[in-house]
């Protein structure tokens, strides 16, 4: 279906955990000498993978079989970039972000994730924020030094899904053992039966036991902070690593 004037580009993420007929199929895809005007892009983590891993032996049979294959390798963002991508974020110029950013990236050490989820963090604790008085962004630079240094973004999303709600936190890990996209109705169904559950402990405390509607509502706090999307019905975590921190 792919031609000269419509041609067809297809991407997907990590590959690592793709399974192997799967991959099979797309390596036969992209050797197919018989189809033009395909370009195929696929991403993946490097060191979830050895050399017995399913992807690597696809990708050496596509070497073996001359397929053109562009590697580019990602690192994370140079202390630079951070500054350049705070500088845009807050539209305040790079020269007066350097302080700033600096200590973004020995936050963070350049994890795209990281900074982004950083920076809200710190707009979250008022350590970053807008002043009406001067018409800029500003930030406490001593406050901003003494945040704890995390192992991991992991680590730092654990700690924002701390700071929600408690229903809120429960409802996204229930989700998160659901897996990485879920539908209402499927949600619904597991609060369901854990209510049941709890029936008889909430009728004797005389308590009542909450409505769906509420808990998506509390779940509609976890897509506003970026943790969560909304796509129709079904919630989607943003990050495969804010569903393991959860």
């Amino acid at each position: 279906i792919s031609e000269p004037t419509k041609p067809i580009t297809i991407f997907f993420d990590d590959l690592q955990w793709a399974d192997e007929l799967s991959l099979q199929l797309i390596c036969t895809l992209a050797a197919d000498t018989e189809i033009n005007n395909f370009l195929f892009i696929g991403s993946y983590r490097d060191n979830e993978i050895d050399d017995t891993h399913p992807l690597t032996t696809q990708l050496y049979d596509l070497k073996r079989k001359e397929v053109a294959i562009i590697d580019i390798h990602v690192e994370c963002m140079s202390k630079d970039d951070v500054n350049t991508l705070v500088s845009d974020s807050i539209n305040v110029q790079e020269q007066l972000t350097r302080p700033f950013s600096d200590i973004v990236y020995k936050k963070t050490g350049g994890n795209a994730l990281f900074v982004t989820q950083f920076l809200q963090l710190l707009w979250d604790e008022g350590l970053l924020f807008y002043s009406l008085e001067y018409k800029t962004w500003q930030w406490k630079i001593d406050g901003v030094d003494e945040k704890k240094l995390f192992d991991h973004v992991g680590a730092l999303m654990a700690e924002k899904i701390c700071q929600l709600p408690i229903g809120c936190q429960y409802t996204i890990k229930l989700l998160a053992c659901l897996g990485s996209k879920c539908n209402e109705s499927i949600l619904a169904l597991f609060l369901s039966r854990v209510e049941d559950l709890q029936g008889g402990v909430s009728a004797k405390r005389g308590t009542r036991k909450p409505e769906h509607k509420s808990q998506f509502s509390m779940l509609d706090l976890a897509v506003d902070e970026g943790l969560l999307k909304k796509e129709g019905s079904s919630y989607i975590f943003a990050h495969d690593q804010i569903q393991h921190a959860a």
